[in-house]
C-alpha cells in the first residue's frame, strides 16, 4: 500500500500560519503552496480556491488548538469564575511564553480575519464568526452559572458576556499591537469588577495582590 499523502493537512497549517501573520488579503495560493510544499495542482485537488481552503483551515485550527485550550479552562466541574480566571492566566502565561522564544504576538486568529477589510469573501468571514461564537458559548455558560450562584451581580447575561468578551479580545489586540503581552495581565480581576462579583469571589485577588 503507497503513502498516504499529508499534503491537505500541509494547506491548512501553512494556510493558517500565513493567514495569521499577514492577513488574508496579503496571502496568496502560491505562498501557502511554497510553505506547504505542496504543487500548485494538488492544491486544487483539494481546495477549489483560497477561501475554500480558508475555511477548512479555520475549522482544524478550532478543532486543533481553540478548542482544547478553551475546553481545558473550561472543563466540567470547574467553579463558574475559576473557569474564567483559568483561560484568561492561560492565554496570558502563553503570550509571555512567546515573547521569552523570541516570538511576535499575533492576537485571536478568528478575530483578524473576523475584522478584516475588504476583499475577504462573506463565507470566510462567516466561518471565522463562527468560530468566535462557538468559544463564546463557553463565557455565556460561565457567566450564567455564575448568576445563578449569586458569585456576580448582572442583569442580563448576554450583556455581560458581550462587554467581557469585548474586553479580552481588546486586549489581545493591544497585545498585538504593542506585541507585548502586558494588555493581557490582570484581565481577570478587570472581570470581576465588570461583573460586580461578590465579595467572596473577589477574596482571592485581594489576598493575591
Amino acid at each position: 500500500m503507497g503513502r498516504v499523502s499529508d499534503a491537505r493537512e500541509r494547506l491548512l497549517k501553512a494556510a493558517n500560519e500565513l493567514t495569521w501573520k499577514q492577513g488574508y488579503n496579503a496571502v496568496t495560493v502560491d505562498a501557502i503552496c511554497d510553505l506547504a510544499g505542496v504543487k500548485k495542482g494538488s492544491f486544487y485537488h483539494y481546495f477549489e480556491s483560497k477561501a475554500e481552503l480558508t475555511k477548512a483551515a479555520i475549522e482544524a485550527w478550532w478543532q486543533e488548538r481553540s478548542r482544547p485550550i478553551i475546553e481545558s479552562s473550561f472543563a466540567a466541574g470547574v467553579p463558574p469564575l475559576e473557569r474564567l480566571k483559568r483561560y484568561f492566566e492561560g492565554i496570558y502565561a502563553s503570550q509571555v511564553k512567546i515573547k521569552q522564544e523570541g516570538g511576535t504576538l499575533l492576537g485571536c486568529a478568528f478575530f483578524r480575519l473576523a475584522i478584516e477589510g475588504e476583499g475577504v469573501e462573506p463565507d470566510v468571514r462567516e466561518a471565522a464568526r463562527h468560530a468566535l461564537s462557538r468559544k463564546r458559548k463557553y463565557f455565556v455558560q460561565a457567566i450564567e452559572d455564575a448568576k445563578r450562584e449569586g458569585l456576580i451581580k448582572v442583569d442580563d447575561v448576554e450583556a455581560a458576556t458581550q462587554a467581557v468578551y469585548s474586553l479580552f479580545e481588546g486586549a489581545l489586540a493591544r497585545a498585538r499591537i504593542q506585541d507585548n503581552p502586558e494588555p493581557l495581565k490582570g484581565i481577570y480581576a478587570q472581570v470581576l469588577r465588570l461583573l460586580e462579583a461578590a465579595p467572596q469571589a473577589r477574596e482571592p485577588e485581594k489576598r493575591r495582590a
